[in-house]
């Protein structure tokens, strides 16, 4: 495992073993927002037609939605989450040549666990910075047209993401949370589900926002 992720572990396991049973509360918030991804370079293999060798992938931008749940402790100022995410990402691939696979999008199915630190313990407003690691359960990059879809995938990585953000109350039960996280994992390779070709030397890095409401328990 990289020293970024054993970093990450370590932060989240101090927040993690806080005992329970003395949470003051714990709360879901489902929550959706704005996914930007910049454009990056690939290799493509075996992909027939011409198409391989390095390659651009261009990407516009696209639309996140979760949902988490998160426990508020009563004597410290950690939050333990954990959570489930759907992004997605118009997504166009151009070879070295110019030739272009049909546009598509870049998405992920992702499960995260994160420690949020509370900067402040002021009301309405708390504003927070966060610490997170994330699993992929897909990665997925789509090429389609009226012939059909030609569809790459991985699945099983792990990477980290950072984050700041603040809570605003409502109500006792009711609150708003906004945030801005960073997300990335290096170095995937996307396989052809229904062929031979692969695309490889590809990144996943994102910036989202997002706005939520969360219910406390």
């Amino acid at each position: 495992m990289k020293p970024q992720y054993l970093s990450c572990c370590a932060i989240l396991l101090t927040a993690a073993t806080t005992t329970v049973a003395k949470a003051n509360d714990w709360s879901i918030v489902p929550y959706t927002g704005l996914s930007l991804m910049q454009d990056q370079s690939l290799n493509l293999v075996g992909l027939g037609g011409g198409l391989g060798g390095d390659a651009d992938l261009s990407l516009e931008g696209g639309f996140v939605a979760g949902l988490s749940a998160r426990v508020h402790y009563d004597d410290s100022r950690w939050i333990s989450e954990f959570g489930w995410e759907y992004r997605s990402n118009d997504a166009t691939i151009t070879a070295e040549d110019g030739s272009r696979l049909p546009g598509g999008n870049y998405a992920s199915n992702i499960f995260y666990l994160n420690g949020r630190y509370r900067l402040v313990e002021s009301q309405p407003i708390t504003p927070w910075l966060g610490v997170g690691l994330l699993w992929t359960q897909e990665v997925d990059l789509d090429s389609e047209n009226t012939s059909g879809e030609r569809s790459f995938s991985d699945s099983g990585s792990i990477g980290y993401q950072l984050m700041a953000g603040a809570d605003y109350d409502l109500s006792e039960q009711f609150y708003l949370t906004g945030e801005i996280r960073y997300s990335t994992q290096h170095g995937l390779e996307l396989s052809e589900e229904t062929g031979n070709g692969a695309v490889t030397e590809v990144d996943y890095q994102s910036l989202t926002m997002s706005l939520g409401v969360g219910y406390r328990f």
